[in-house]
């Protein structure tokens, strides 16, 4: 690792293609690459569009729509909908929700889960959602349409 381009085309020809060889110009670089696998699913995940009927997640605009109007959504509320929205439609587990929209290891912890959905529910009820977050007890949550 060295900043300096021409220390880097040196390596370069010392190595002679004799291997595979990595150059970074600085410390974040490396970080970058060596903690690609994480940001690069996230990225991917926020730059998707999750629709399941009139309900409408916009991920690249932090936007969540029910029938044309916005659902005044916490980033948290939302990471969990699109979690939950994100086909196939399943059953989510406490762990799996934590981590999905926490970004962070679950601590077995279930509460702040549960304080989510329950916040998040009454959202989709205030906007006459069809759709609602049912609980699995003791396993998890998944949306479902309760128009069926």
């Amino acid at each position: 690792m060295t900043s300096s381009p021409s220390k880097r085309a040196r390596i370069a020809q010392l190595m002679g293609g004799t291997g595979t060889v990595l150059m970074f110009s600085d410390l974040n670089s490396v970080r970058k690459i060596l903690c690609a696998t994480e940001e690069k699913v996230a990225s991917l995940h926020a730059a998707e569009m999750v629709a399941l009927g009139r309900l409408v997640i916009d991920a690249d605009r932090q936007q969540v729509s029910w029938a044309g109007r916005a659902l005044p959504l916490t980033r948290i509320e939302r990471e969990v909908l699109t979690a939950l929205a994100s086909p196939p439609l399943r059953v989510w587990t406490y762990r799996q929700l934590y981590e999905q929209a926490w970004g962070a290891h679950y601590v077995d912890d279930a509460s702040a889960v549960r304080s989510t959905v329950k916040r998040l529910r009454a959202k989709l009820r205030d906007a006459d959602a069809t759709v609602s977050v049912e609980s699995m007890r003791g396993v998890g949550f998944s949306l479902v349409d309760t128009r069926r």
